[in-house]
């Protein structure tokens, strides 16, 4: 039986992933098929999204990066990503108006034009979409098309990473664990993350999977 470790810095948790090489970390079954990110994958996009989130938005430690988007794994990615920078990272109810106390430094949402976006000092439109090139709905000026912008950012890591701000790992893992979580995963996130620095990784979303996906995906387990 492994305990998972503590997380100290984002760049823990990239090694870990690296380290899967073109394992699969995680596999996503949505409308128009199921999508298979490897562990190199899945760290290149974390590691384009933390470039992205420096440099382009200048997300600082202590920021509020706010999720306005529906489960999915581009979700998953901009909250590891805001964790890594040391954010705060608030993950709102799907179709939530209400502005948090203090503020929006960050929003990323598939509603750049709605009332939230309004209040936020920077805004990153994207679709929970994975193949999606682009936003394909109207862009207002400024807003960040967050697809576009962040492929064109570097494979590697530039930015100095703060303490980690996230969840902590979580989970007892007999083998290489192959995690079955809700959603994206952002609901049970320690339990992901423990799956992943264990050496495995997560299939999702459960509510689109029967009984044979699970069983063809080889779960070893639900969070």
């Amino acid at each position: 039986m492994t305990t998972a470790p503590s997380l100290r810095r984002g760049t823990e948790l990239l090694a870990a992933l690296e380290s899967l090489g073109p394992r699969p970390a995680l596999a996503w079954h949505e409308e128009g098929g199921r999508i298979e990110l490897s562990g190199h994958v899945l760290a290149n996009w974390v590691t384009k999204a933390i470039g992205h989130l420096d440099a382009e938005v200048a997300l600082q430690s202590g920021d509020l990066l706010v999720l306005d988007l529906p489960p999915h794994w581009k979700r998953l990615v901009l909250a590891l990503a805001g964790w890594s920078l040391g954010a705060r990272v608030e993950i709102l109810p799907t179709g939530a108006d209400d502005v948090p106390d203090d503020g929006i430094r960050v929003l990323a949402t598939d509603r750049p034009g709605s009332d939230l976006a309004d209040d936020a000092e920077d805004v990153l439109a994207l679709a929970a979409v994975s193949l999606a090139p682009r936003f394909a709905g109207v862009l207002p000026p400024l807003a960040h098309d967050w697809v576009q912008e962040v492929r064109a950012h570097p494979d590697r890591l530039a930015a100095a990473l703060p303490a980690w701000s996230g969840p902590q790992p979580g989970g007892d893992h007999e083998g290489v664990p192959r995690l079955l979580v809700p959603g994206d995963g952002l609901g049970h996130v320690g339990a992901a993350l423990g799956a992943w620095l264990a050496g495995g990784g997560i299939v999702g979303p459960a509510e689109e999977l029967d009984e044979r996906a699970v069983a063809d995906e080889a779960v070893t387990g639900r969070a």
